[in-house]
């Protein structure tokens, strides 16, 4: 069954109507929810949400960021800015002229044109960093438009910013379930230099799919408090995962990675220094 539930008016805090006896305001704050049955409910207080900020490269079509501000449920106050390759084709400004539209429809914040244009990548870099490096964070971009070395240059301003991001990349012809999801934990856990207590860690692990806490602390010969605490930060980064009744450990496919990474590199042999 389906409840139905009324949004709110855009203008959170102005000419708010008083509920209906049967439904009081969500903890969400955005809309009204049925009063369960014999249950006394005080109207919950609005909370106000972090304003993230969307990001969209454009092509000659907008059906897919209207998609991705609905699905990312994009609020009044989210900033929303397009970039474009310089100068706008006529396609171009069509698309861009319909989401406008759209928002203004919808009640959400005009878009922001930046147009850049093609050249050398670091000048088009510091073009598309200006307006990332003063957006509010969390940044939620769809880079699935546009021209290819513009993708390439926005994607590179968003994961150098220092910003928590995620990134979404439909290809060409495809509907959003083949949509590839970039975020900020993937690339700082490939990127980010473990110690070498943490890498012995997860090396055992990726060597033993399914140890235990007290399995790794026998290997290690550390505590098993020690093991737990190192298998906390492994997790923030996306490099471990435990499942079952007994916590078994087991290695993600981003830490399967970094640790042939850094095989292979220990692997690699000298360059030779020309000396016989």
């Amino acid at each position: 069954m389906v409840i139905p539930w009324i949004l709110l008016p855009k203008d959170p805090g102005k000419n708010i109507p008083d509920p209906p006896r049967s439904l009081w305001i969500d903890p969400a704050g955005d809309r009204w929810i049925p009063r369960r049955s014999r249950e006394i409910l005080t109207p919950k207080p609005m909370i106000a949400r972090a304003l993230a900020s969307f990001i969209f490269t454009l092509g000659f079509h907008e059906d897919f960021i209207l998609r991705r501000l609905a699905s990312e449920r994009a609020q009044p106050g989210n900033r929303i800015v397009v970039m474009a390759a310089k100068p706008l084709t006529g396609a171009s400004k069509g698309a861009f002229q319909n989401l406008t539209a759209y928002c203004v429809r919808t009640g959400l914040s005009e878009p922001e044109l930046i147009e850049i244009a093609p050249g050398d990548f670091t000048t088009m870099l510091q073009a598309a960093s200006e307006t990332i490096d003063r957006l509010e964070e969390p940044l939620i971009a769809d880079l699935s438009g546009g021209m290819r070395i513009l993708v390439v240059v926005v994607y590179t301003a968003i994961i150098t910013s220092g910003k928590r991001y995620r990134v979404y990349i439909v290809p060409e012809a495809q509907d959003q379930s083949a949509q590839i999801e970039i975020e900020t934990t993937h690339i700082e856990a490939l990127t980010k230099e473990l110690p070498e207590e943490k890498t012995k860690i997860l090396e055992t692990i990726v060597r033993n799919p399914g140890i235990t806490i007290p399995q790794l602390a026998r290997i290690t010969k550390k505590s098993e408090k020690t093991i737990a605490n190192h298998l906390t930060e492994l997790k923030k980064l996306n490099l471990v995962i435990t499942r079952g009744k007994t916590n078994n450990i087991y290695p993600t496919k981003l830490g399967e990675l970094k640790i042939k990474r850094k095989t292979t590199k220990t692997q690699r042999l000298p360059e030779s220094t020309g000396i016989e």
